[in-house]
Order: structure tokens, then sequence, then C-alpha cells
């Protein structure tokens, strides 16, 4: 990586051979609010050996910061949208808001990364989110947000229901970067966690030192 003190004037970086073969991946992996991390070598690589150069790119041609964060020790980068608002992935004209349950979600999954923090791949099973909803510190907000009741058991027809918003959630996930869908596993909801969840925990930090009313104000608002 060059010396953060040079000042890049041109882009002439564009006609290295690496950043040609990969620049139309990077730019559409950016600009759609993927976050890319080493799972996406050839193109974590190329951002990464001319970080600062890709910066000025996007600040002086869409004025968006390129942003390089690091979260249990691995290094990511996206394209910083945000303007106030919380959970924005871009301007109005451009990208959506998260919804409260894909918010909700995702801070269940944030949680989840922790408790497997040790683990090398934080892949997660169904079973392993029934769990989390059922028996976390957090139980009643998930259970008001998803069966809209807190109850200690629930039907099949309810957990179906719940299935399907995480499944959906996680396509959506998957784009971004957040998690990664596994393939070739028996069961039908098997993905790994990445550490670009870490960004919900730097847009809702305040708001996670009181969970449970930010959750209550969530469920006003899907109301």
């Amino acid at each position: 990586m060059e010396n953060e003190n040079y000042e890049i004037n041109d882009y002439s970086f564009l006609m290295e051979e690496s950043v040609e073969k990969h620049f139309a991946d990077i730019n559409i992996l950016l600009l759609s609010g993927k976050h890319i991390d080493h799972k996406y070598y050839a193109e974590y690589t190329v951002l990464e050996s001319y970080e600062l150069q890709w910066k000025n790119f996007y600040n002086s041609l869409y004025r968006i910061d390129l942003v390089a964060d690091i979260f249990d020790r691995s290094r990511y980068y996206y394209l910083d949208f945000t303007e106030n608002g919380k959970g924005k992935l871009g301007d109005a004209s451009r990208n959506k808001e998260l919804t409260e349950l894909q918010t909700l979600i995702g801070l269940t999954l944030l949680d989840m990364y922790y408790q497997k923090y040790f683990d090398e791949e934080k892949i997660i099973y169904w079973n392993e989110i029934k769990t989390q909803i059922l028996e976390s510190d957090h139980q009643d907000a998930y259970k008001r947000i998803l069966f809209n009741d807190i109850r200690e058991s629930y039907d099949e027809k309810e957990w179906n229901e719940v299935h399907t918003k995480f499944s959906k959630t996680m396509e959506n996930f998957d784009k971004l970067g957040w998690v990664e869908k596994q393939s070739g596993k028996n069961e039908d909801l098997v993905f790994e966690i990445r550490p670009a969840i870490h960004r919900l925990a730097k847009l809702y930090e305040k708001e996670l030192q009181g969970f449970e009313s930010f959750s209550q104000q969530l469920k006003n608002d899907e109301a």
C-alpha cells in the first residue's frame, strides 16, 4: 500500500493490468452496496493495493467515501453513502433503508457473531436461530417483532413464516456481503456471518445500549 501522504492527482492506476481486469466487478459490487473482504480475493487485493487511488476516484467522481474498516482482524471495503439516517445504504435516489425486520434480524446475527467469536468461520444453522429467538437475553424483543406475540412455544406454521422472513433477509444480506450463503449443505438455511455485519453495530451503537426500548420502537414503527 502506498504512503498515505502521497497526493493522487490522476487516475493512471486505472491503466494497471490488474485494475483493468477487475474494475467492472469492483465498481458494480461497491455501488450496489457490497462489502468486499478477502472472500472476494481478487477484488479485495486490487482495492488494497491501490487503496488511496480508489478513495480519490470515488470521492472525486461520486462524492462518496470508500471506507476501509477492520473487525475481528478482518479488513473489508465499502462505500459510505450514509447521510445522518440510520441503516441507509445510499441516497434516496439509488438505495433504500433497511426495513425494521431486516434491522432486527441483522442485530440478531450480530449477537450470534459474538457468540461464535472464537470460531474461525461463523456458520449459522436454522436450529441455532430458533434457539437464539427462544432462549437469548433478547428473546422478548425477537418474539414480539417476529411473531407479534410473546409465548413459550410456537407452532410449525408460525416457524415457517419466520423461516421465510430470515431466508428473504439472507438474500439481501448476501448481496451486501454481510453473510455468505452456504451451498452443498443438507439444511436449506445455512450461511456464514461475515465480519462486515459489524457495520450494524456502528450504525446503531447508541441504540444497542438500550436494546429493549430500541426494539420496542422498531415494532411501533413497523405498526
